[in-house]
């Protein structure tokens, strides 16, 4: 396989990376792409992770699709993928998932998800345990706004963080008023 940015193939990664009894992989800044995350998703001995970090690692829509799809990654509790390359398309594959449907937290914090893809992610009936989600600084607008602020799966946020996307005052208000999060208690609008 092909060697990331820092000049190490991906299997000697997780060798050095996987730690917690195999629970916990933590791969951020490591540039594995696409390439490295089809790899990943399809080791049968990450089966037990719960906590997957792949910041800033150049994965697109491609790989999120990958990891959504693995027969082995299914029980991931926390998910970083902030500052990739990310849109609407992979936060469906992520929305559409049962792999994700035991998340507590979510990290899409500057990717390049829009209404879209925050709509699916509002809608999810896989994404009921979640109760931290950042998407914060992509591309979201007050559909989205809207989206969330109506949403029937979410409701056990207790932090959201959207700061860094285009909201109108609408949006801004339907979101502070919303009465979808009856736990919340952090909302990072600006």
């Amino acid at each position: 396989m092909n060697k990331p940015f820092n000049d190490e193939s991906i299997e000697t990664l997780v060798d050095k990376h996987l730690a917690r009894g195999g629970t916990t992989l933590d791969l951020r800044l490591k540039y594995i792409g696409d390439a490295g995350l089809i790899h990943l998703a399809g080791r049968e001995e990450l089966g037990n992770l719960t906590e997957l970090n792949l910041e800033r690692n150049e994965i697109s829509d491609a790989g999120v699709r990958a990891l959504a799809e693995s027969k082995w990654i299914r029980g991931l509790r926390v998910l970083h993928l902030e500052r990739n390359n990310i849109g609407d398309e992979g936060a469906k594959a992520i929305a559409r998932s049962s792999a994700f449907s035991r998340l507590t937290a979510l990290n899409l914090w500057k990717n390049q998800i829009g209404d879209e893809g925050a709509r699916e992610l509002a809608a999810s009936i896989h994404l009921v345990h979640l109760t931290a989600l950042d998407i914060a600084q992509n591309r979201l607008g007050d559909e989205a706004a809207q989206a969330l602020a109506g949403s029937a799966t979410l409701t056990g946020l207790r932090t959201l963080e959207l700061f860094g996307n285009p909201f109108s005052e609408e949006g801004i208000r339907a979101l502070k008023e919303s009465q979808a999060f009856p736990e919340l208690e952090t909302l990072v609008l600006e």
